[in-house]
C-alpha cells in the first residue's frame, strides 16, 4: 500500500485525471461520465474568455473556484446531484455574506446565476444530463429602489475629484447613462458631433446586451467632451487641430496623456473616494450615475420604453425598477380617492353614515 502511495505521488493532477479516463474506457464507460470539475472549469473559463467581456471572465473564474473548493477539483461533474447543489447553495450564501458588506449581502445570487449558465453549457457539451442549479429555489429578497443622485450632488462629488479626465467621465456618465466599460472604451469615431449622437457598440467593443444603441448628446455631456478636446489641444502646444486629427492622435475619448485607457477600477475607486470626501451615502457607487440618468428622465415624464432604449436594456421589466419615481402619476392615482362619486350626496352636519344592503331585484333592505 505504501509503495502504491509513493507511485501515485509521482503523478501530477493531469496524469491522474488521464488515468481515470483510461481506466473508465477500459471498463466500457463513456469518457464524458468522468469529466472532473477542474477540467470543466478550465474549459468553460477558456470559452468565456474567448466570447465574453474580461470582467465577466474574471467573475466566472471566481465563481467556479467556489464550486471546486467545495466539492474538490477531482469531483466528477456528472456525480453532482440536486442534494449536493442545495448544500452548496447554503454554503455559498454563508461564505459570500461573511466576506461582503451588509449592503451587498445578496452577492451570492450573482454567483449562482453564473453557475446556472455554466451548467447549461455543460449540458450542451454532454457532460451532464440535467442542470440542478435550475431546480434550487433561493430565498426571495426584498427589492430595493436604486439609489440615485441629483445634479447638485454630482457637483459636490466631482468637485472632490482631482484628475480632470476622471471628473469629465463622471459628468459624462451622469448625463448619458452609459456603463463604465462603455465609456472607457468609447472612441472618437463613435461620436458624431455634427448630429450630437453617440454610437455605443461597434466591431471593437461589444455591449452587454450585444446590441448597438444610439444616445443623443445633451449640453452637459457635450461640454465634457469639449473640455477633453481642449485639454488635448493644449497638450499639442495649443495647435488648432480637427476632430479627425484628434482621432488619429488619441483613439479613445477619455484616456491618459499617452493615449492609454484608464481602467474601470481606477475610475470607480476615484469616484468612491470622492463620494466619501463629499460625505455622500455609502451606497453610492459609479453605477449610481447610470441609475441617476434613468431616474431623472422618469421624473421628467419620459416614458419607460424610451429610457429602456437609451439604457440598452433587453427587457422592459429591467427598466420598470424606475417606474415608482414618477410621483406625479402616483399622486394623481391616489388623489382619486379624495373625489366624491357623483351618485353619493355629502352628509349633512350631524348625520351619520349608514351602510345599507339591498337584495337584488328587490326593494327590501
Amino acid at each position: 500500500m505504501d509503495e502504491t502511495s509513493e507511485i501515485l505521488k509521482a503523478f501530477s493532477v493531469d496524469d491522474l485525471e488521464k488515468l481515470k479516463i483510461l481506466l473508465s474506457l477500459l471498463n466500457g464507460s463513456n469518457q464524458k461520465e468522468i469529466v472532473t470539475l477542474r477540467v470543466f472549469a478550465d474549459e468553460y473559463c477558456n470559452f468565456i474568455k474567448q466570447n465574453r467581456s474580461k470582467a465577466y471572465h474574471v467573475s466566472v473564474v471566481y465563481t467556479l473556484k467556489y464550486l471546486t473548493d467545495f466539492f474538490g477539483a477531482q469531483k466528477s461533474i456528472r456525480s453532482i446531484g440536486l442534494r449536493n447543489i442545495e448544500n452548496f447553495a447554503s454554503h455559498l450564501q454563508q461564505k459570500v455574506n461573511r466576506h461582503t458588506s451588509s449592503s451587498r449581502g445578496e452577492g451570492y445570487r450573482v454567483y449562482f446565476r453564473t453557475l446556472k449558465a455554466a451548467f447549461n453549457k455543460a449540458i450542451e457539451w454532454g457532460y451532464v444530463n440535467e442542470n440542478y442549479f435550475l431546480k434550487v429555489k433561493l430565498p426571495k429578497k426584498q427589492k430595493l429602489a436604486p439609489v440615485f443622485i441629483s445634479s447638485d450632488q454630482l457637483s459636490a462629488i466631482s468637485g472632490q475629484i482631482k484628475n480632470e479626465i476622471v471628473r469629465h467621465v463622471v459628468v459624462f456618465a451622469f448625463y448619458t447613462g452609459m456603463r463604465l466599460d462603455e465609456i472607457i472604451n468609447l472612441r472618437w469615431k463613435n461620436i458624431d458631433l455634427g448630429n450630437c449622437v453617440i454610437t455605443v457598440g461597434d466591431e471593437n467593443f461589444t455591449t452587454k446586451g450585444r446590441k448597438q444603441r444610439f444616445i443623443p448628446i445633451c449640453e452637459e455631456a457635450f461640454n465634457a467632451i469639449e473640455n477633453v478636446e481642449l485639454r488635448m489641444q493644449n497638450e499639442k502646444e495649443k495647435k488648432i487641430i480637427s476632430i479627425e486629427s484628434l482621432s488619429n492622435a488619441r483613439d479613445y475619448v477619455f484616456c491618459k496623456a499617452n493615449g492609454e485607457r484608464y481602467t474601470g477600477d481606477h475610475i470607480s475607486q476615484s469616484f468612491k473616494r470622492a463620494c466619501k470626501t463629499a460625505g455622500m451615502d455609502k451606497r453610492i457607487h459609479f453605477h449610481t450615475l447610470r441609475h441617476s440618468f434613468a431616474s431623472n428622465l422618469v421624473q421628467k415624464d419620459v416614458s419607460l420604453y424610451t429610457v429602456k432604449e437609451l439604457l440598452g436594456h433587453s427587457s422592459i421589466s429591467t427598466t420598470e425598477i424606475y417606474s415608482h419615481l414618477n410621483m406625479d402619476s402616483l399622486r394623481e392615482a391616489v388623489k382619486k380617492l379624495d373625489e366624491t362619486p357623483s351618485c353619493v350626496l355629502p352628509l349633512k352636519k350631524g348625520e351619520k353614515s349608514v351602510v345599507k344592503i339591498f337584495r337584488i331585484n328587490s326593494r327590501e333592505e
